[in-house]
């Protein structure tokens, strides 16, 4: 049964509904829809370390967390396309019950349905174990086939909401984003979307299969097991806790080159993987151009890191930071150099050089390169650059308010209608109105939407990334 929503008089909302349901490690197998059921509290997040508070769940936390919460506009007449939102959080925190998750504000507009999904998060969905084999054969990627699964649900029951399954536009945040990009590369998911819309996260930065295999090693020695079946009964903040420890201190050191972290492992290889090739290969075979994009960046996206722990990712010296793109990012020395003056080496501090060129490297590059690739391989792509507006400036978030058509706490008037134009922006894109948007990206020419105040042109910008990192690898 659907209920009021309470900040939109002309929205009915279902909380909670449930998709999928698994065992620890184990692949989800997918739940009915029971339309007689009370949906009016939201359903439990998946297990992570976070303050409850951050993620506004009202039954808190749970191994048992595969949900779906679904808005649609009052007396809807015809079929509707439909939104589904994937939440970020660096796949080990976030929820679907955040007001960063919460559709109502798009589809107050009347013109879509939304969902946004929970999926496992932490170890629980991201810690590859099926080089066990057994009971662990299917434990790669479990959080994106719990995605998959949810997607697979929205196609079998989203007409019982007044949704049309053939418009699925699928966007995200962070995480979010990275994963649905991935979904390129994954036969299973073929179908179940009919475009892409990912913010501040590409067809990158996966996790190599013997990094994947080595974290799993070093988190059962950390804990002291003895057989991968212990893992089964561990209590769930001492398994999230061997997690941290194993991984760099230094969170930006988790995005180099090798991806020391957790989260999407290129597990293509491996005997039951669901990726089939790298999803950057895939959007430049152009297998799929079929699939519309909009691609999204901030112009500082790495400088949260500088603003909020500037004490765990400060390299001290431009020395260190150009080591660091040597050694870790591979990238040689002389074009290291060249890089970190464009950074702003000799006039800015050695903690925002480093954390400008994390975001030309991990955020801006990927953007660009994905954009060109789709649109050379007959494919049509929107790209849009995110600029600071007063009180909000353009770190990794910034826009996250707009994407699902809320307004941000104390959000100031600059910023309103920022994030105003980020949601119609998107609200076009899933209805089919490319004419309101801007140009698309063409086979022979960049184009990228500025917004909020500029400090650059974003396609002069790009111009200059992609010579400046000519011939590097970001995979």
């Amino acid at each position: 049964m659907s209920h009021p929503n309470k900040k939109f008089n002309n929205v009915q909302e279902w909380l909670g509904v449930p998709y999928g349901t698994s065992n620890r490690f184990q692949k989800a197998k997918i739940v009915p829809f029971e339309s007689n059921h009370e949906y009016s509290q939201s359903g439990p997040a998946s297990v992570q370390l976070t303050d409850p508070a951050f993620l506004n769940s009202d039954k808190g936390e749970s191994e048992d967390c595969l949900n779906l919460n679904i808005w649609a506009p009052d007396n809807v007449t015809e079929k509707l396309p439909v939104v589904v939102y994937i939440h970020g959080g660096g796949w080990t925190y976030g929820a679907n019950s955040q007001d960063t998750s919460d559709l109502s504000g798009l589809v107050a507009s009347g013109k879509v349905i939304g969902v946004s999904l929970n999926y496992r998060l932490g170890p629980l969905g991201w810690l590859e174990l099926s080089q066990y084999g057994g009971k662990f054969k299917d434990a790669s990627n479990l959080g994106l086939q719990d995605i998959i699964l949810a997607l697979k649900w929205i196609q079998q029951y989203i007409g019982s909401f007044g949704g049309d399954p053939s418009q699925v536009t699928i966007t995200g945040h962070s995480a979010g984003s990275f994963s649905l990009l991935t979904l390129l590369a994954i036969p299973e998911a073929d179908g179940l979307y009919k475009r892409l819309a990912p913010f501040s996260g590409y067809a990158a930065r996966y996790i190599p299969a013997w990094w994947a295999e080595e974290l799993a090693d070093k988190v059962l020695k950390t804990l002291e097991l003895t057989s991968p079946e212990q893992l089964l009964t561990v209590d769930n903040k001492s398994l999230i806790d061997a997690v941290n420890k194993v991984l760099p201190t230094d969170v930006l050191k988790r995005g180099n080159l090798n991806t020391i972290s957790i989260g999407i492992v290129d597990d293509e290889f491996l005997p039951n993987g669901i990726l089939k090739a790298h999803p950057a290969d895939v959007i430049k075979s152009g297998t799929h151009k079929n699939v519309d994009l909009i691609i999204t960046s901030t112009t500082a996206e790495a400088s949260w890191y500088a603003a909020n722990i500037p004490d765990n990712v400060d390299p001290k010296t431009i020395e260190n930071v150009i080591d660091e793109m040597v050694y870790d990012c591979h990238i040689p020395r002389k074009q290291a150099e060249a890089i970190a003056l464009h950074c702003g080496a000799g006039k800015d501090s050695p903690l925002n050089v480093r954390t400008k060129f994390f975001t030309d490297y991990n955020f801006t590059l990927p953007a660009i390169r994905e954009a060109r690739d789709h649109a050379q391989a007959g494919g049509r792509v929107y790209q849009l650059s995110v600029g600071p507006v007063e009180g909000s400036p353009a770190y990794h978030g910034t826009d996250m308010y707009g994407i699902v058509g809320q307004t941000a706490p104390n959000a100031s008037k600059e910023q309103i209608n920022r994030d105003k134009f980020i949601s119609q922006t998107l609200l076009n894109f899933a209805t089919n109105k490319y004419e309101k948007l801007w140009s698309p990206v063409k086979a022979d020419q960049l184009n990228i939407k500025d917004i909020g105040q500029r400090p650059y042109k974003g396609t002069e910008h790009a111009k200059t990334v992609l010579q400046l990192f000519k011939g590097i690898a970001r995979p």
